[in-house]
């Protein structure tokens, strides 16, 4: 995160009063810009493309939008209310480590919002830390599954004598970061087969048989792409024709 939205964390940081205030000023004004942002967007481009809970992702072509909008391009969205879009206006969605930060209920209203603006025939790609692979690492990984817990415990500030227990690991991935709910690939499946999405395939990271998706996976620059790639459940799906 920077410029603006790290400002706004930093003056409301120790003080609830502020912080509610304040937030609740940066979403006036986020809701203001939306409707000329998202106008813009539509005009240029006539395949509309679109990232949801993009943090600092970005790609050329796609309308990032996110909870807290980082950079002046991105548009205001939060998963618990109505998406500010039409019904069937949408040909791809890309959503990458997010939906693991809602409670299950916010989740599900968040497929049915994505189904909803989606045109018939778009495609949605999503991502979330798999609820498996993450068990499993507390199960007698492999030493090259441990090699990634230990590489991420550092970057986390866990003491190296302590770094090759993948216990921390777990449990960051559990409740750390924000995140509120896991899914596994059955439970994501029925999720979205639910509200009414066909054709759901699981894809490791960064490899797709659409070309939209193509080079749009991000996550693992963020954080490193082996542990990534480990933890990571990706799912394609799509709204019948």
């Amino acid at each position: 995160m920077s410029g603006a939205a790290r400002r706004v964390r930093e003056l409301v940081s120790g003080s609830p009063l502020l912080t509610q205030t304040t937030q609740s000023g940066w979403t006036v004004a986020q809701k203001a810009l939306r409707g000329h942002k998202v106008k813009q967007y539509f005009a240029e481009n006539p395949r509309v493309r679109l990232m949801i809970g993009s943090g600092p992702s970005q790609m050329d072509g796609w309308l990032a939008t996110d909870l807290l909008p980082s950079r002046p391009d991105v548009v205001l969205l939060d998963a618990a209310e109505v998406f500010p879009f039409d019904d069937a206006v949408v040909d791809r969605i890309h959503t990458e480590h997010m939906i693991e930060h809602v409670d299950h209920p916010i989740g599900s209203h968040m497929l049915a919002e994505c189904f909803r603006i989606m045109k018939p025939g778009a495609r949605i790609r999503l991502l979330t830390p798999d609820f498996n692979r993450v068990i499993a690492l507390a199960n007698d990984p492999s030493a090259e599954v441990v090699e990634l817990a230990r590489g991420s415990n550092l970057r986390n500030g866990i003491d190296p004598a302590e770094a090759t227990d993948p216990t921390y690991a777990v449990n960051r991935l559990f409740s750390g970061y924000g995140h509120r709910f896991l899914y596994t690939e059955s439970s994501l499946t029925r999720a979205m087969a639910k509200v009414g999405f066909t054709d759901i395939k699981r894809y490791p990271v960064g490899d797709t048989e659409d070309p939209d998706f193509a080079d749009v996976d991000q996550h693992g620059n963020q954080i490193n792409e082996a542990w990534n790639d480990y933890q990571t459940l990706c799912l394609e799906a799509e709204k019948p024709a």
